[in-house]
């Protein structure tokens, strides 16, 4: 057996790319209308930055990597990913929370408004041998670059989180298993005024209520 590794990826992103996501960000409305605006800049790849490796040891090892990266400098803390949030949200009336949160898990399933045909958040296997952890920032920076980005059920739970932890929001992650292991991570979230968790799992789409009701192993990690 080959033994899989865990890779966090941070990357630092200049001021042109900055300057782009901004642009988007304030010309983009999310709205009956739908979303409209000009395609920003595209680079090939953007900066590749510095890439963290660690041993990887199963499931627990990675919801740890996806706190760290939810609750980090390149997460909750991250102005860039506050005005991601603060986007998706705009036209919501306030104090809407349960529209915030609905509105964020439709993002994840949205086409994107600058490439065509494409989603916001492409699903993407990760690595064969790797447990791959964009951390939400560089997310939102592939959005910023190429109007879209890529990423697994780990990347997807791991910007939702963050996105509904910079409105205020309290969310756990839920891993699911469906035999002997766990092998699946979606997330939920608690609506203030009801009590209500909230389920978000995009990658299960419209039968994201059956997968968590048909599993057999479900691990809660909360980011409180």
């Amino acid at each position: 057996m080959v033994q899989r590794t865990n890779a966090s990826q941070v990357h630092n992103v200049g001021a042109p790319l900055a300057y782009a996501a901004l642009r988007s960000y304030r010309s983009v409305g999310v709205g009956a209308a739908g979303p409209s605006a000009p395609r920003p800049a595209v680079a090939l790849f953007g900066s590749p930055g510095p890439q963290k490796l660690s041993g990887f040891s199963g499931a627990e090892d990675t919801l740890k990597s996806m706190a760290r990266a939810a609750l980090g400098p390149r997460g909750e803390k991250s102005f860039k990913v506050r005005q991601m949030a603060e986007w998706i949200v705009r036209d919501v009336e306030p104090k809407d929370y349960l529209g915030e949160i609905l509105c964020v898990r439709n993002f994840f399933v949205q086409r994107s408004p600058w490439r065509e045909n494409t989603p916001v958040i492409r699903y993407t296997n990760d690595p064969r041998h790797v447990e791959l952890v964009k951390d939400p920032e560089r997310l939102v920076e592939e959005i910023a670059q190429h109007g879209t980005a890529l990423a697994d059920c780990d990347e997807y739970a791991a910007l939702g989180a963050t996105l509904l932890l910079q409105l205020g929001r309290e969310c756990e992650y839920v891993a699911l298993g469906f035999g002997q292991q766990l092998t699946h991570v979606g997330l939920r979230c608690q609506e203030p005024k009801s009590h209500r968790w909230i389920w978000l799992d995009s990658v299960a789409g419209p039968r994201e209520r059956e997968a968590a009701a048909t599993a057999s192993m479900k691990l809660f990690w909360s980011l409180d």
